[in-house]
């Protein structure tokens, strides 16, 4: 064997080695999780509202594998249509880069005892990203059990004050709205009277933070406006409309009934069939039809928006963009518009 063929020969199997060792690590960072292959996420406290809400476009990139997305939603009231039709114009955005997305009703409210399990199942089923509520602490561990099997998470409207180890969440900052339904109250109440809650669930922490948030504004601003009680209607219209009867036959002198969540338009019912719109004034939430023309009316006096259609959409386009592209929002808490409306300035947040 001669000096030349065997320099050749040598050359060749450095070349191999190295090739099969680049191989190697290649294949090694292609089987890592994606959560650990893309960059963290961003500090869980971190907010703020994104120029792109509602509109945010898919990475202009094929998956290298078929995708498929699941989104737990609710189905319990006019605000979730809202919700689906944002999941359902993700899904149209998404079927040309051979992405599939669900949505998936694990259960009939916000609470751990559904979403946890539904959690776990869309596990099971070998979806790609998750999109979940997480109304309650409870269902932190589900979250972070998901997100170690290497599948990213995101959570939509309603999320625990414990840290969990979702990638985002997209909605509203409960608390400071409620601060600003209290400022309105105020002023519209005059600085006394009596004030009756409706809260959808003590249990879930974004309806907690609305209830709380008002209570912490009037004994700042106007302790003379009292809280004469508080229920919950577990987003149940038909049940708010029971306990606005019954505030207002107990206390005649009621001023104002602040509803949380779901179903303020029952309450407005109550009111308005009890021959006193304009004197027991109501604050809640939400720009859904059915509370839309109450506002008209004027039975009902002020409600702030939280744009369900991005609530639904942009979550599920931006797990979409973290799968193919490692895109990583900027904020762990990505917040919705919280517009204030009334009477005097429908016309510009209603299209009948």
């Amino acid at each position: 064997m001669n000096k030349k063929f065997l320099k050749s020969l040598i050359i060749l199997i450095c070349f191999s080695f190295i090739a099969s060792f680049v191989f190697a690590e290649g294949k090694k960072e292609e089987e890592k999780k994606i959560t650990e292959r893309c960059p963290a996420p961003p500090p869980y406290d971190s907010a703020g509202i994104m120029p792109d809400e509602g509109t945010v476009k898919p990475v202009d990139k094929m998956p290298d594998r078929p995708l498929r997305i699941a989104f737990l939603g609710l189905e319990v009231n006019p605000f979730c249509i809202r919700i689906r039709n944002g999941v359902i114009k993700a899904k149209e955005e998404l079927e040309p880069y051979n992405c599939e997305v669900d949505w998936l009703v694990p259960g009939e409210s916000h609470l751990t005892e559904y979403f946890g399990p539904g959690l776990e199942t869309a596990m099971a089923q070998g979806y790609d990203a998750i999109v979940t509520m997480a109304g309650e602490a409870g269902t932190v561990p589900y979250i972070d059990k998901v997100v170690e099997a290497g599948i990213p998470v995101a959570t939509w409207n309603s999320e625990t004050e414990m840290e969990s180890k979702r990638l985002f969440f997209v909605g509203a900052d409960c608390y400071k709205q409620a601060l600003v339904l209290g400022e309105k109250m105020v002023k519209e109440l005059g600085g006394k009277g009596k004030v009756a809650i409706i809260t959808g669930f003590f249990a879930v922490e974004s309806h907690e933070d609305r209830r709380i948030g008002l209570h912490d504004y009037l004994k700042e601003h106007a302790p003379d406006i009292k809280i004469v009680g508080e229920v919950e209607n577990l987003d149940k219209a038909a049940k708010a409309y029971e306990q606005a009867m019954d505030f207002m036959t107990a206390h005649p002198d009621l001023s104002a009934i602040y509803v949380t969540a779901g179903g303020p338009f029952g309450a407005a019912k109550a009111v308005e069939d009890a021959g006193k719109a304009g004197k027991v004034k109501i604050f809640c939430y939400d720009f859904v039809d059915e509370t839309m023309e109450f506002v008209e009316k004027g039975v009902i006096t002020g409600t702030i928006g939280q744009n369900p259609f991005a609530q639904g959409h942009d979550p599920v386009i931006r797990l979409f963009n973290y799968l193919v592209a490692c895109e990583v929002p900027p904020y762990g808490k990505l917040l919705t518009e919280a517009a204030y409306c009334t009477q005097e300035n429908v016309d510009q947040y209603w299209g009948k």
